[in-house]
């Protein structure tokens, strides 16, 4: 039996600004894996596609993030993207979306969302091209500094995407 299983694939086909992906997080893993790719913006520009953890109420969490941003461009230096203890969302998670021709993938890992006595933590690295000027990406590392129960997540973009999919794994690990 493979470690990695999907739980959950959906696909965006519609135009929207969020998409909320919930009850994909149980007890029945420890560690959870998100991929992204196709994010396309419905206008010219980019947008991030940014990422909100939700409670097992329901509750989209819009506080108490803590995270680091090393944003790695191919057109200039790398630089220190974003650090903070109290932000209302992990920023880039799944990258920066463009209208048609651009693109964006990412891969992330969620540690122990449902354990409520325990912050939430995680990890993400993405690449995208940035309005079709340059190939870039970014790696970070992030913790929901409350104690929740999560249980899925959301994500979210300044603008509107009409195309994107997500799927969720759970990753067992053998002692």
């Amino acid at each position: 039996m493979s470690n990695l299983r999907l739980i959950n694939e959906t696909t965006v086909s519609s135009t929207v600004s969020s998409v909320n992906i919930e009850n994909v997080f149980t007890d029945d893993f420890d560690i959870y894996k998100i991929t992204s790719n196709g994010f396309e913006l419905t206008s010219n520009g980019g947008a991030n596609i940014d990422l909100r953890l939700i409670n097992s109420s329901g509750s989209v969490i819009s506080t108490n993030y803590a995270l680091a941003i090393l944003n790695l461009k191919s057109n200039t230096s790398f630089s220190d993207g974003n650090r903070s203890t109290n932000n209302d969302k992990v920023q880039f998670y799944f990258g920066r979306a463009g209208a048609s021709g651009e693109t964006t993938g990412s891969v992330g890992y969620i540690f122990n969302p449902t354990n409520s006595s325990s912050y939430t933590f995680g990890v993400f690295q993405n690449f995208y091209d940035n309005n079709n000027i340059s190939p870039e990406g970014s790696k970070g590392i992030l913790a929901l500094t409350q104690t929740n129960s999560i249980t899925g997540f959301q994500a979210f973009c300044s603008s509107n995407f009409n195309e994107g999919t997500i799927k969720t794994y759970g990753l067992r690990v053998d002692s």
